[in-house]
C-alpha cells in the first residue's frame, strides 16, 4: 500500500510530464494508492493561488472530476491518532538534526500511522522520518 505525495499527483498535468512517473502510476493497482488530505488542501491552495484562467479551470476540473472520485475512499484523514505520530517523528527528526517541513510532516504521519509507504520526488523528509520511500522519477521497479 503506497500514499503518493502532492508531486506524484500533480506530475502527469505538467504540459511535459515525466514519462517514468506516469509509467509508474500506470503501473500500479490503484486500490493500492491512497492520498493525504493534506495533499489535496495543497493541490486546491496551489490552484487557487493562480491566475484566474484556463489553465486553472483545467487543473481544477482535474483534481475535483477526475483524481478526487478515483480516491474517495483513499482519502487520509489527518487525526488526533495522526498528531501523536506526527509529535514523534518530527521530535525524532528535530533531535537527529534533519529537518521535515510541516505539510511533509503531516503526510509522514498519516503514512506512518497505517505502515504504508510514501511515493514521491522529494524523499528526504520522509526518510528522516523512518519511512520506506519510492521516487517514481529514478524507481524502475513497478511492482
Amino acid at each position: 500500500m503506497i500514499l503518493i505525495d502532492t508531486n506524484v499527483i500533480s506530475e502527469p498535468w505538467k504540459p511535459a510530464p515525466a514519462a517514468t512517473v506516469v509509467a509508474w502510476l500506470d503501473a500500479q493497482a490503484i486500490e493500492t494508492l491512497f492520498i493525504s488530505a493534506i495533499s489535496v488542501a495543497e493541490l486546491r491552495f496551489g490552484i487557487a493561488s493562480m491566475p484566474t484562467g484556463r489553465r486553472q479551470t483545467i487543473l481544477r476540473n482535474r483534481l475535483e472530476d477526475e483524481v478526487l472520485p478515483h480516491f474517495v475512499e483513499r482519502i487520509l484523514p489527518f487525526t488526533l491518532s495522526t498528531s501523536r505520530f506526527y509529535s514523534d517523528l518530527m521530535a525524532g527528526a528535530r533531535v537527529s538534526g534533519k529537518a521535515i517541513g510541516m505539510a511533509d510532516g503531516l503526510i509522514a504521519a498519516t503514512a506512518a500511522e497505517r505502515g504504508l509507504v510514501v511515493a514521491t520526488r522529494d524523499t528526504s523528509p520522509f526518510k528522516a522520518a523512518g519511512l520506506n520511500v519510492i521516487n517514481p522519477w529514478i524507481d524502475q521497479n513497478f511492482d
